[in-house]
């Protein structure tokens, strides 16, 4: 019985001295931003972690074409837009209200243009918006674009009211080229409507963007400015993209 005592309270003393031992660290007190252990998000995850940026989720933005007048070409601008689905990221708690993002994405971008001067690319190999050479006005004549996004940002947020947060988040996204084309329909007697399609249009493989992102909790407002043209330097026009949209992240 002595001994079941003595082991009683020595396991009792134990456990106090550890407690005592344990200290909460204050910087995590004070920080919005919980060091986790899961620094990744997916978009549109049904676990919200305390980490999460506002990168990821679906967006939709209206887009122009900065250099379009030198080519004497007008933009159909409520035809002109990107569709953009940020996929996943990899956030990076910096201090307090401070995030380091990076990730994956993909931007689907298209734009509508007026007139028949179709771009296609001129016996010399040069990207140029050429006239059908029938004189036939199309029925339709656009540029598809399609990338692949990887961003790098810088975001603060701060929580404002109850279970409100605010954010902006800048910096670049990188933009690799996957796909792209121009098309373009006129109607024939013949043949009705009938589609042509130009490939290998001399677009930059690699480029960038610059971007800025603002919003509360999973709504947000974003443009974009691309600052060099999106064709290769002397093999195409000068045509730099810029648009602005909404998500939800």
């Amino acid at each position: 019985m002595k001994k079941i005592l003595f082991l009683i309270c020595l396991l009792s003393y134990t456990t106090v001295n550890f407690a005592q031992g344990v200290r909460i660290n204050p910087l995590l007190e004070k920080s919005n931003i919980l060091f986790d252990g899961a620094p990744y998000n997916f978009a549109f995850s049904w676990m919200k972690k305390p980490t999460q940026s506002h990168w990821t989720g679906l967006g939709f933005a209206f887009s122009n074409l900065n250099g379009l007048d030198k080519e004497n070409v007008d933009l159909i601008l409520n035809r002109s837009y990107s569709i953009t689905f940020n996929a996943m990221d990899y956030n990076v708690p910096l201090h307090y209200h401070w995030l380091f993002v990076t990730g994956l994405g993909f931007d689907w971008s298209r734009y509508h243009f007026k007139g028949n001067a179709g771009l296609q690319n001129d016996v010399d190999g040069i990207t140029r918006f050429i006239p059908d050479s029938e004189g036939r006005s199309y029925r339709s004549n656009k540029l598809l674009a399609y990338y692949a996004t990887i961003p790098l940002l810088l975001e603060y947020q701060k929580k404002i009211g109850r279970g409100r947060t605010f954010f902006v988040n800048g910096g670049v996204e990188g933009l690799i080229n996957l796909y792209s084309k121009s098309q373009v329909e006129v109607r024939t007697a013949q043949d009705g409507v009938k589609k042509v399609s130009y490939r290998d249009l001399n677009i930059l493989p690699v480029n960038f963007r610059l971007v800025l992102r603002t919003g509360f909790n999973d709504f947000s407002i974003f443009g974009y400015y691309q600052p060099y043209s999106m064709f290769q330097a002397g093999k195409g026009p000068e045509l730099r993209s810029i648009g602005i949209g909404v998500a939800l992240n």
